[in-house]
């Protein structure tokens, strides 16, 4: 019986290695912030305790005609522009596109207190001709897209995002998979995207991203472009590839939350979907973070992240080729309901020989 017991216990020890790889010391040297950041030194905040704003955006007015105020970039120098909003909720979606570097600060007491908010999804019909959002218009289709469903998209670099919440709320009326718009499902058309980075050096620090499925995309705008984005002391949530992209993105001393309650009973959620370049060496950085997920998930019933195969269609992956996602979790705490690694979005298997998705010196809560 001992003996059963000793090598049922190695069987699991070497199914977890296979489906949840750990780095070795050596390996992870190269997976940190300052390997991530490389010759960039994060600018200090902007402080309204240090300096006026430049604009204060009131509830009732709009957040982008402010964003609408500040010079083209290049044409003031490298100075910052400063936008302080008020508490309160501001619906509708939110452009930054070829900005002179900028700040928008919510409220320092409280996150939550600040909310820019909109409700458009992937699925969502849209005409022709009607632009699905400011900065990505999709004109010629008839449905918003991914892309298009986003609350906020910033396409500008040296941009800091300071204590507000950005949030899609499209899909929280949906519960235990009823209650989706029309022709949108488990299967298709429920991604509702709270944040799009494209620029390169934007800072994130002690805000809230809310969605379910696509929260947050760490993209870049071109695949010569760097695309390097920091967040710091927030909170980001979803349910589904809720943090996914090509960028180099590292989230650090911030809350992971996985959402229950949206998909079918016995759907698991999956937290990062990076779709790495393959000759690009780094991709998502998780560290000194908390993974945590809402009550009523099933122990190991969420996957620790997938590789999104951007643009491959099942059975066709070709290794350095085709996408090949990177993601190291590291010196963070990581709850029960997250299980291992799984199969990519082409649906090749997870396989630690060929994938790029590791651990390294993480613990239970």
């Amino acid at each position: 019986m001992k003996l059963a017991l000793a090598s049922l216990l190695l069987v699991a020890s070497v199914s977890q290695a296979q489906t949840r790889p750990q780095l070795t010391p050596q390996q992870a040297a190269a997976h940190t912030t300052a390997a991530y950041l490389g010759d960039w030194q994060p600018a200090p905040l902007a402080d309204l305790a240090t300096a006026a704003p430049d604009f204060v955006v009131k509830p009732g007015e709009s957040v982008q005609a402010a964003i609408d105020r500040v010079p083209a970039e290049g044409k003031d120098g490298a100075r910052r522009w400063v936008i302080q909003i008020q508490p309160g909720t501001y619906r509708g979606p939110v452009c930054i596109k070829d900005k002179a570097p900028i700040a928008l600060i919510g409220s320092a007491l409280d996150a939550s207190a600040v909310v820019l908010v909109d409700n458009r999804f992937s699925g969502k019909p849209k005409g022709e001709n009607e632009p699905a959002h400011p900065c990505w218009p999709e004109l010629g289709k008839t449905s918003v897209g991914t892309s298009g469903s986003t609350t906020m998209l910033v396409q500008s670099n040296d941009v800091q995002l300071i204590s507000l919440t950005i949030a899609n709320d499209a899909m929280d009326g949906v519960r235990r998979g009823e209650a989706y718009p029309p022709g949108v499902g488990e299967s298709g058309g429920a991604q509702a995207v709270a944040l799009t980075l494209m620029g390169d050096r934007i800072q994130l620090d002690n805000a809230r991203l809310l969605s379910h499925q696509d929260t947050l995309y760490a993209k870049r705008a071109a695949p010569d472009k760097p695309a390097r984005q920091l967040i710091r002391h927030s909170l980001v949530a979803g349910d589904v590839d809720f943090i996914f992209g090509n960028a180099v993105l590292v989230i650090e001393h911030s809350t992971i939350l996985t959402r229950a309650n949206r998909r079918k009973p016995g759907h698991g959620g999956i937290i990062l979907a990076p779709s790495t370049a393959p000759d690009v060496a780094q991709g998502f950085l998780v560290t000194h973070s908390r993974l945590v997920g809402e009550p009523g998930i099933a122990p190991g019933a969420t996957a620790l992240g997938r590789a999104w195969d951007a643009g491959v269609k099942a059975g066709t992956w070709q290794a350095g080729a085709s996408p090949n996602g990177v993601a190291v979790v590291r010196d963070s705490e990581i709850g029960a309901h997250v299980g291992p690694w799984a199969a990519s979005t082409s649906r090749r298997p997870f396989d630690a020989a060929h994938n790029r998705l590791s651990e390294f010196n993480n613990n239970r809560p």
